[in-house]
């Protein structure tokens, strides 16, 4: 984001902090599977709302681990919509929304663990979460058991909504979405011709490499090399030298913030020069991991606090003003999604129907139209958001967009 990514040593340095002393009554939890009440919790709910009715949300995110900055930001943005609805007298104004947040550490295992926990014990209605689309796409069939609604803010993975499952959302642009925004950006306005694809060895990854091997030709695009790296691998120097060896127009990383970072820097010690873009790695951590080093890079998103939009603005300015440090995309997505659920809930209520029915909810939940911070959300019949994308690059540690 533009002004927020100097600020992302400061949020990973709050955000243990801010996890566990949580300010108002927040949620955060720091093992898989723990849970706590946020703001509007259930005895505080009970004398909070006129009706005294409590709306149980559930959020399941990595809040430790190596993706605990980018779950901590997933979290502070869902209890910010949340303590907002409270605040105004909650759902319809006056059912509060108890918030019930557990760690899955960003591991497919410890994500069904939690899940279950979610909806066998705290008995939520409704699912935020999870972040990596491995976690998703594993815990996501207890709440289709459950029936059970659940908006993933940040899983891309175009398999979370292939699966057939009814009760799974995406409000992130898939996989699909943003290779084709890379290359028809790379193809169409650039005039390139070759790329390589150097992508982590998860599904995140290997989807990527995938779907770039399967659009390539669409674009007039050829991939001369592809090399595949693991999650917590800090040695890139061979990876490097293939795709340079290959003489690409391009590069594409698929990959997150912590390897790219050392990636970039790598490329700069090699003295490999040629243009990156990709995504998975728009995070405020980025810049502070990789400095310079990630100066001209490009990264496909569904948002920035680059765009002037009001609405965009408004939710930067208060993001910051409560937190203090750098977001990603996932932040405004997660708090949109807190707002869809509350207006699925008000349009049932509207209608007459009973809301804690979870296939009635679900059904006002597949009809959304909502216009929030990341613009007006509906969803497809399998669950999938589509949404116009941008392209942004990374000049002076700031955030430009160059196609949006």
């Amino acid at each position: 984001m533009k002004k927020v990514l100097a600020w992302g040593l400061a949020l990973m340095m709050a955000g243990s902090l801010i996890g566990c002393s949580q300010s108002a009554g927040t949620a955060g939890s720091s093992a898989a599977g723990d849970t706590s009440a946020a703001q509007g919790g259930s005895d505080a709910a009970g004398d909070a709302g006129g009706s005294g009715e409590v709306f149980t949300l559930g959020l399941i995110a990595p809040l430790s681990g190596s993706s605990a900055v980018s779950g901590q930001i997933l979290q502070n943005a869902t209890e910010m919509a949340v303590n907002e609805i409270n605040e105004a007298g909650g759902i319809n104004g006056e059912i509060q929304i108890n918030l019930v947040a557990v760690d899955d550490e960003g591991i497919p295992a410890n994500s069904v663990t939690a899940m279950q926990k979610l909806v066998e014990q705290d008995k939520v209605q409704a699912v935020i979460g999870s972040q990596p689309s491995s976690c998703t796409m594993a815990n996501m069939e207890i709440t289709q058991a459950a029936k059970i609604p659940q908006i993933t803010p940040a899983s891309s993975n175009p398999g979370v909504t292939e699966s057939g499952n009814p009760f799974i959302y995406q409000m992130t642009a898939t996989d699909e979405l943003h290779m084709r925004n890379v290359m028809s950006y790379m193809a169409e306005e650039n005039g390139a011709k070759t790329f390589g694809i150097l992508y982590e060895s998860s599904d995140f990854g290997t989807g990527g490499y995938r779907i770039a091997s399967e659009l390539c030709g669409e674009f007039g695009l050829e991939m001369v090399a592809n090399e595949v790296y693991n999650s917590g691998d800090t040695d890139f120097s061979v990876a490097l030298s293939n795709l340079d060896s290959a003489d690409p127009d391009f590069f594409i990383f698929w990959g997150y913030h912590t390897e790219v970072a050392m990636i970039c820097n790598q490329m700069v010690q090699y003295g490999i020069d040629r243009p990156v873009i990709g995504q998975g790695y728009n995070s405020p951590e980025l810049t502070n991991l990789g400095g310079a080093a990630v100066d001209g890079i490009m990264i496909s998103t569904a948002f920035d606090a680059a765009n002037p939009d009001e609405k965009v603005q408004e939710f930067d300015q208060k993001y910051n003003e409560l937190y203090g440090g750098g977001y990603d995309q996932n932040a405004p997505q997660s708090y949109d999604a807190v707002y869809i659920i509350k207006d699925a809930v008000e349009r049932c209520i509207a209608d007459g129907k009973d809301y804690t029915d979870g296939e009635t909810l679900n059904e006002y939940i597949s009809t959304t139209s909502w216009d929030g911070a990341t613009g007006v959300t509906t969803f497809d019949e399998t669950g999938r958001m589509d949404k116009e994308l941008l392209i942004i690059q990374i000049e002076n540690g700031e955030h430009k967009i160059i196609k949006g």
